[in-house]
């Protein structure tokens, strides 16, 4: 489909967004588990406990905001999406660098315990809505400022460059938890950082103004509407699993530490990021020959397959380091074609504006996040029940062979299934081929018609 590429400042003010999406989540998705369950020692119960009615909480609030800003005064509040990133960030940022304040440091007494428990409930529960909030709308920008695939999906690669060089700031964090003063002021220098980088998106990030007006139905209408969509529900298995290997993956990176030495965590990440991104510039390039769902699967069958036999490699003694090394670059390179996963969300979103009139991307980003986002305590509560029946100890950097074993069977047997499972959902989703290409097509007329109404509202408005 052609369309005039946007501006390339508001392609940088637009893919800024991604350092504060980078350092904030990053930080709090490597360090919160460490922090409070491995360094302040919060019990095992009271941790699965939080994070069970943290899932609850996650998962509801998103519906709902996605309604919320669908559904914004563009005539009170001037914007549908800029907005929310402008008012409610210095609340996100402020709340981020106050959550690593333990509001107590005894582990030993049932009321320590008990106000550890809160602090933790309380402080990942805010956080995660002020996060969804902000970060709903940053999202929801991308397929409202451009209908065409390919610079999605190149501004999509864009914001990961900025992620690869930002990501570099959070890499030492599993390893600085426990120097917790240097943390606390570290945290500071990240809020900070981010809430100056939401100030540039808010200046620079600009909405077509022929979606202003759009609107979504009544809630429960909007809901059904949205997850009879076969294609989007097809993304929502893929994304759930993916999901699910990252809370995994990111939230206990302090645990793969202990396989290969603290002392390689900038190696480790240099690897995933480097190799990733390579794949990912590979993957741009072979798009439009082979398709994005071909690709993706071919990837992540080979992925699967070569993740199956390193389980069993990493278990052999004398070749275990360097299986471990090969494998992560082998994940990092065939997980890169993870790229296409902007599209499978996005074109739901643009079959759904032909079906019904109006863009609703809060909408499908809320029902996305009802489904995928219990991940984020499925993952940890999943990994926590594994390292207590291998015997793991907390915040040791010795442990039994048995710990060693629960750690290889995560990340190798565990994290591998889900990969499979995700291959599922990639295979039976719709938009390909030639029913891409007319969606492409009755996508751009939709938007001229637009465009022409919006034209005509406004001379009329203009004259009189």
């Amino acid at each position: 489909m052609s369309i005039n590429k946007l501006p390339k400042k508001q392609v940088s003010g637009y893919i800024v967004g991604m350092i504060p999406l980078t350092i904030i989540l990053g930080v709090f998705r490597l360090g919160y588990i460490k922090f409070f369950y491995d360094s302040l020692g919060l019990n095992e119960v009271l941790f699965i406990i939080g994070m069970v009615i943290f899932m609850f909480i996650n998962m509801l609030n998103d519906p709902l905001i996605g309604q919320w800003q669908d559904n914004t005064d563009v005539k009170k509040w001037g914007s549908r999406r800029v907005v929310y990133i402008k008012f409610f960030s210095p609340f996100l940022v402020i709340v981020f660098a106050l959550m690593w304040f333990p509001w107590s440091t005894d582990a030993a007494t049932p009321i320590g315990q008990f106000v550890m428990f809160l602090h933790f409930l309380i402080s990942i529960s805010i956080f995660d809505t002020l996060s969804n909030i902000v970060t709903m709308a940053w999202m929801a920008l991308l397929p409202d400022m451009t209908s065409d695939l390919g610079e999605r999906t190149r501004i999509n690669f864009l914001g990961g460059i900025l992620a690869l060089f930002a990501s570099f700031v959070v890499i030492t964090v599993p390893t600085m938890v426990n120097n917790r003063q240097f943390f606390q002021i570290f945290n500071i220098t990240v809020a900070a950082i981010s809430y100056v980088c939401y100030v540039v998106v808010v200046k620079f990030s600009k909405e077509r103004p022929e979606h202003q007006h759009d609107r979504s139905p009544p809630l429960w209408t909007a809901i059904k509407q949205t997850v009879k969509s076969k294609s989007f529900m097809m993304f929502v298995g893929f994304n759930f699993f993916k999901t699910l290997i990252a809370s995994i993956q990111l939230s206990y990176v302090f645990l793969f530490l202990i396989l290969i030495g603290p002392e390689n965590v900038g190696l480790y990440f240099l690897i995933v990021i480097i190799v990733g991104w390579s794949s990912s510039i590979l993957c741009m390039k072979l798009r439009k020959k082979h398709g994005f769902k071909k690709l993706l699967l071919r990837f992540t069958t080979i992925q699967f397959i070569g993740g199956f036999i390193l389980f069993f490699l990493v278990l052999i003694p004398s070749i275990s380091i360097p299986a471990m090394w090969i494998g992560l670059a082998f994940s990092a390179f065939f997980g890169g074609a993870g790229i296409f996963g902007v599209i499978m969300q996005t074109l739901p979103i643009d079959e759904d504006e032909i079906k019904y009139g109006s863009r609703r991307e809060g909408m499908f980003y809320g029902i996305n996040a009802l489904f995928t986002k219990p991940t984020e305590s499925i993952g940890p509560i999943i990994v926590t029940i594994v390292l207590v029946l291998t015997g793991y100890v907390q915040n040791s950097p010795v442990q039994t062979d048995s710990a060693m074993f629960g750690i290889i069977f995560v990340f190798y047997f565990i994290v591998n299934i889900f990969v499979a499972l995700s291959l599922i959902f990639v295979y039976f989703y719709p938009l390909e081929g030639e029913k891409l290409e007319h969606l492409e097509e009755e996508l751009k007329e939709l938007h001229q018609k637009k465009r022409e109404q919006l034209n005509i509202k406004t001379n009329l408005k203009n004259k009189f």
